[in-house]
């Protein structure tokens, strides 16, 4: 799956709910990483409808780093649950997953 720079702006543009008790602050941050973890997946052209970037922040100022990490929630037009690109501080990905009734091969669902 090839997405076009402009498509993907309008993805990452589009507001989209996380699920209850995830704080965190909405971030470009490793929207480059998401892009091109996005192309590598099985994925149909323009199957993605949003996404969203989240900071996993440290909120006990004084004790570990200031972000975790970073989790990309991405909305495919197929399905009414996520798509997610866990990642470290650094935009390592540590794991894609989906969630809900979303299904892309080879990733697991919880």
């Amino acid at each position: 799956m090839i997405l076009r720079p402009a498509l993907f702006a309008a993805a990452l543009a589009t507001a989209c709910f996380l699920p209850a008790g995830l704080q965190a602050a909405d971030s470009t941050r490793c929207a480059d990483v998401v892009e091109e973890h996005l192309e590598e997946l099985p994925l149909a052209e323009g199957e993605v409808k949003s996404v969203r970037i989240i900071e996993r922040v440290n909120i006990a100022d004084d004790f570990g780093p200031e972000i975790f990490g970073v989790d990309a929630w991405v909305r495919l037009n197929s399905c009414s649950g996520w798509l997610v690109i866990n990642m470290t501080a650094k935009c390592f990905v540590r794991q894609s997953y989906t969630r809900g009734d979303c299904r892309v091969e080879g990733l697991s669902n919880y």
